[in-house]
């Protein structure tokens, strides 16, 4: 997203992109949906069978740090005004809530400790059913430690996608609280007769 965002080719260089810290907050999990899809291919070719998975209804925090506050203001602009368009992992899939609040003073895991609640009010009541409290997960890039995972882009590039390895560590996450309705007090069923 970053890379489209930016204007940079498939082919192009990602290295200022790796150098950034990665975190992310899970305000809201989403539901997973299978999408089984047959594709013709023609009428020499056989048909294409495949499954893909979404993540639907689904709410994150993204963060990034870095030294370089001239590139963070960068991405934030790209963001705002991208080159091509922004999307989430395919192209029918549009982020429906603003992609930047803004740059932070901040170490990323505070920021994401710090910025409210994403979900909006009139969700929340049907996630605190079971619960009074919920917690965010926070996962953040570590150096040395945690899962690894490869999922590092080293290169878009249509005939050689390539991914590098990074390591992934949860942390304390955030604690949501639910809000308690206010008791109105001050109403008097009587006032009426009298």
């Amino acid at each position: 997203m970053l890379a489209a965002a930016l204007g940079i080719k498939r082919d192009g260089n990602l290295d200022n992109l790796r150098k950034l810290k990665f975190g992310v907050r899970v305000d809201l999990p989403g539901i997973k949906l299978n999408d089984f899809q047959i594709t013709q291919m023609g009428k020499k070719l056989n048909s294409n069978l495949s499954n893909r998975m979404y993540l639907s209804d689904a709410i994150f925090l993204a963060g990034l740090e870095s030294e370089d506050i001239e590139f963070l203001k960068k991405i934030e602009n790209a963001l705002k005004h991208p080159e091509y368009a922004v999307f989430l992992g395919r192209r029918s899939c549009p982020p429906t809530q603003p992609l930047v609040l803004g740059i932070r003073n901040t170490e990323i895991y505070q920021s994401l400790l710090d910025e409210k609640w994403l979900v909006p009010a009139w969700r929340q009541k049907s996630l605190f059913r079971y619960s009074d409290n919920l917690h965010l997960r926070i996962i953040m890039d570590d150096i040395q430690k945690g899962a690894i995972k490869k999922d590092i882009p080293l290169s878009f590039s249509p005939l050689r996608r390539e991914y590098g390895y990074r390591y992934l560590t949860e942390m304390p996450g955030k604690i949501v609280t639910k809000k308690p309705v206010p008791i109105l007090t001050e109403h008097d069923p009587m006032s009426e007769l009298r």
